[in-house]
């Protein structure tokens, strides 16, 4: 855990119980799905956890539901370079291990890199709460729909298990719920639930995806700082877009790293414990403080408080086109 300079531990912070959207959905054609020439699989080996001890992580508070489905499963494919396990019931076959090892295993640098990161720093910085910090841990679950893909929680990330009907998209989607994954490690500790308000969760993982984002012009449109948990949204198909548009204003004004610093320091209100509970409109304390902390800026230079972007967000980004 990095000691944080006192400028940024600043009033009461602290747990919250907000709930963080599942992953997007993909909406694909049956006759479209993914393909992978098997060749460029990624080097591993199937392996048994009653011979390595290494068993599925058990500990509900940092998994959901699809990922739980994994629980007893002891067979896993883990690759050469020991950063990916998915386990799996030994009824899914070899391929889509295999598959989903080496999408993770290819696709994770990418995703660490908009964080600003590296591998070893992500282990460094994730939460050491987690069960094998040290790897990133994959469920072929059934509860996993193939046009949905795939879903991520703190200690895994649940892949549809039948690899002959994934989506065409399926790069994407799981780039997205890698965001999602990298996101809960960088900004939970212990919390049972995500400390992220539903907007900014959605609208990094959407950018960090290359999804589509809203024009700035086009801000009257949704009211997206006001999704703070997946019960608060609405089933606008333009949401995410909007969701993006709002994350991206920040990460313009300041930087993809102070994003990162953002989620790193509310690990450690969660990680202090001192503040828990939401504010009257929903965020986590935790969030909260930790946004006003990191001292970030609006497209003019000028400090950026969370009260204000959300007050303001509408003149915010109308000026800043």
């Amino acid at each position: 855990m990095r000691m944080w300079p006192s400028r940024w531990v600043k009033g009461g912070v602290g747990l919250a119980v907000v709930l963080l959207s599942g992953c997007k959905a993909s909406s694909t054609s049956d006759d479209h799905h993914y393909g992978y020439d098997e060749s460029h699989y990624t080097h591993g080996y199937f392996v048994d956890a009653r011979d390595t001890g290494h068993y599925f992580p058990d500990t509900g508070w940092s998994l959901n539901r699809e990922s739980e489905a994994c629980i007893g499963d002891t067979l896993y494919f883990e690759t050469a370079n020991e950063r990916v396990r998915v386990y799996g019931s030994p009824a899914y076959s070899e391929t889509t291990f295999r598959a989903a090892a080496t999408e993770l295993d290819n696709r994770i640098d990418d995703v660490l890199s908009q964080f600003r990161m590296g591998w070893h720093d992500f282990i460094d910085e994730r939460s050491a709460a987690a069960p094998y910090p040290k790897q990133l841990i994959a469920c072929l679950s059934p509860h996993v729909a193939d046009a949905e893909l795939s879903s991520a929680s703190l200690s895994a990330v649940a892949i549809a298990p039948y690899h002959g009907s994934w989506p065409y998209d399926t790069g994407q989607i799981l780039t997205h719920d890698l965001a999602h994954y990298v996101q809960e490690n960088l900004s939970r500790y212990n919390a049972h639930h995500t400390l992220l308000p539903l907007w900014f969760a959605e609208g990094q993982a959407t950018v960090v995806a290359g999804e589509p984002i809203a024009s700035a012009y086009q801000h009257y449109d949704y009211e997206p700082l006001r999704d703070v948990t997946r019960e608060d949204a609405g089933n606008a198909s333009l949401r995410y877009e909007h969701y993006a548009l709002a994350y991206r204003y920040l990460e313009k004004a300041n930087g993809a790293l102070a994003m990162t610093l953002l989620l790193d320091l509310v690990q450690f209100m969660d990680w202090k414990g001192d503040y828990p509970g939401v504010i009257s409109s929903g965020e986590s304390r935790a969030f909260v403080e930790a946004f006003d902390a990191v001292e970030l800026v609006d497209h003019r230079g000028r400090y950026l408080s969370f009260a204000r972007f959300r007050a303001e967000y509408h003149e915010l980004l109308g000026a800043s086109y």
